[in-house]
């Protein structure tokens, strides 16, 4: 541990610590060492901090003269521990909240043998999420910590692999540290982490995240705002030197696989979450992607440091890498020839593909589809081309069942997520919902609904169903709040129902799922490819009707009408039997984290990337 003044917050820290993690036994037989023990490097303090910690016999002391910075007074601190000894740096505005901290750190940096560096879940002392990981844009190279702005609702609970962590407390395991070295004193203060866990991943060995909480409590920058220092100058001399070390290296270095990503970013198309969610994943995963507006259009600004990054970056100059868009199939032919193969990823919620769409089709290379309905119509379409299924994924650092909701009632709430249209088939729902339950059960429907046609009144829509007067629905239009919070929405909620007609894959189904749900959802289209009786309720369809008479693009093809009459049942069985219900969604949220997470789905990519080039 480091101090540079601010007494009164490293008394907190150390009392804090103390109690909550009382001092051990020895390590084993025959040994006087502890099992754990504290260093504090006092960088130059003038305000008590020295003369306190010289009352604290149960921790080693070590002054300094003057501020060493941290990179040095961390070495410093290091060098006085035992050849046989891991290390543990903490910040001095750090506070611990659960005894088995250390030993959790501990378990997750031997729980793999090349396992080098382990942080952990940090919070503000505003209930602001501060910590999940880190990583470093590969252009602009100021190092941004994954959740930093997301209140905690307990997101980012898994134990996984991570470009970085922050030093303001992680546990770094004594042969990494070993091979590695100290901490580049070049670095005064800041990307003194980044600069670390990078040259511990080019020496062999994985850093990790642990994300079990209870979290400690980060009050950031202490020192820095404590001793009126301009944190803006020590930072960018910082990044001038890890900017001279390692820019090149992590814009093309550490990538073997290259992709040009072709999609859109800020459309109200249902691609453009997607897309953004698959580029993250992707770059994480090994890909050094580059991006092209799918339609030609100029994007603007994402406000997320990394996306920001790949969609000003270029592709490397020989072009050869592969092309995927990811889009309508209208739009494949704007991807001109050259360079490395061109593949197409699309789905559509109908029988067959308008002529637009086959033709964007045969003018690509291969077909990538998410569902396995969609090979069939695509080829039954007249598509030439080879077509392979390349499902997509859920993000379950924020879809998961330990996501705290805010149940709005204590009646057993079904909810339904999705945006107002016939393909959705609201009235399916709102009348089999109405029609099937009394209005002295203790039970709701909640409908989010989102509305982009303004000339669509969706509560006038509603009024003319004239619904039964029975239990409660309750309609939320164009409710908002920040896409992180999607998953607090699904776990105030004890079963998700979409009676769709038609779903290209289903993301609503899946990270309802995710969040350990019991779904009942139309068993066609998309969602019969991870939806079965073991995980949720399939929807039987009551028969294939033109799509075209509500939508007139879908003209000449069809899709599925959800059985209001089995509906009704299967509403009536998940209320009836709710400990059946939440047996299916915890079988649900294993399986997709097993099988269906946006990692997945940027490993199958990357595996077809590598087989195509």
């Amino acid at each position: 541990m480091l101090t540079w003044n601010a007494v009164a917050f490293t008394r907190e820290c150390l009392g804090r610590l103390q109690a909550v993690t009382p001092l051990p036994g020895p390590l084993g037989p025959g040994t006087d060492h502890p099992a754990w023990r504290v260093v504090v490097v006092d960088n130059g303090s003038t305000d008590g901090t020295v003369e306190w910690l010289r009352t604290q016999d149960w921790l080693t002391l070590l002054t300094n003269d003057r501020n060493e910075g941290f990179s040095r007074g961390c070495n410093i601190g290091i060098s006085a521990t035992d050849d046989d000894e891991d290390i543990v740096l903490m910040n001095n505005d750090l506070l611990v909240a659960d005894p088995l901290w250390l030993v959790r750190m501990q378990d997750v940096a031997y729980s793999a043998p090349d396992c080098g560096v382990v942080g952990t879940r940090l919070v503000d002392d505003q209930g602001v999420l501060a910590h999940a990981g880190s990583y470093m844009p590969p252009l602009t190279l100021r190092g941004h910590q994954m959740a930093g702005a997301e209140r905690d609702i307990g997101q980012y609970q898994r134990d996984r692999r991570v470009e970085s962590v922050v030093f303001a407390q992680a546990y770094l395991r004594r042969d990494c540290l070993d091979r590695v070295g100290p901490l580049d004193e070049e670095l005064f203060a800041y990307f003194e982490d980044s600069d670390w866990c990078v040259r511990a991943d080019r020496a062999g060995f994985q850093v990790r995240y642990s994300g079990s909480p209870p979290t400690s409590v980060h009050r950031q920058n202490t020192s820095t705002r404590e001793n009126k220092v301009d944190f803006w100058t020590v930072y960018e001399r910082s990044r001038k030197v890890f900017k001279r070390n390692w820019g090149q290296w992590l814009d093309e270095g550490r990538y073997e696989r290259e992709l040009t990503w072709h999609s859109v970013l800020h459309s109200p198309l249902g691609y453009a979450v997607q897309s953004r969610q698959l580029m993250t994943a992707l770059h994480f995963a090994g890909v050094r992607v580059s991006y092209r507006n799918a339609y030609g259009e100029v994007d603007g600004p994402c406000r997320d440091p990394l996306l920001d990054d790949l969609r000003a970056r270029r592709p490397r100059a020989h072009g050869d890498g592969t092309q995927v868009a990811f889009c309508q199939a209208d739009a494949f032919g704007r991807i001109e020839r050259g360079g490395g193969p061109r593949v197409g990823w699309s789905m559509l919620e109908v029988t067959g593909l308008p002529r637009e769409w086959v033709e964007g089709c045969n003018a690509m290379d291969e077909v990538w589809v998410p569902a396995s309905f969609n090979i069939e119509t695509f080829r039954s379409s007249g598509v030439r081309v080879p077509i392979r299924l390349m499902p997509l994924g859920v993000d379950v650092d924020h879809f998961h069942p330990g996501i705290v909701g805010s149940p709005p009632t204590d009646r057993y709430t079904f909810l339904s997520v999705f945006e107002w249209g016939e393909r959705k088939a609201p009235e399916v729902l709102l009348r089999a919902f109405a029609t099937e339950f009394a209005g002295d059960e203790d039970v709701m429907l909640l409908v989010s609904v989102f509305n982009r046609d303004p000339s669509v009144d969706v509560e006038a829509e509603i009024a003319k169903l004239d619904l039964a007067a029975s239990a409660p629905i309750v309609v939320m239009v164009n409710p908002e709040f920040a896409g992180y919070q999607m998953g607090a929405l699904y776990r105030s909620a004890d079963c998700f129902v979409l009676p769709s007609r038609g779903e290209g894959w289903g993301m609503p189904v899946l990270e309802a799922m995710a969040c350990g749900l019991p779904v009942i959802a139309t068993d066609w289209g998309g969602p019969a490819d991870f939806l079965h009786e073991g995980v949720g309720y399939p929807l039987g369809v009551a028969k294939m009707v033109a799509a075209e008479a509500r939508c007139p693009y879908y003209e000449g093809f069809e899709w599925a009408e959800p059985d209001p009459e089995h509906l009704r049942s299967l509403l009536r069985q998940v209320y009836s039997a709710p400990d059946d219900a939440r047996a299916r969604g915890a079988a649900a949220a294993a399986e997709v984290a097993t099988k269906w997470t946006l990692e997945h789905a940027a490993e199958r990519v990357g595996v077809r990337v590598d087989e195509l080039a």
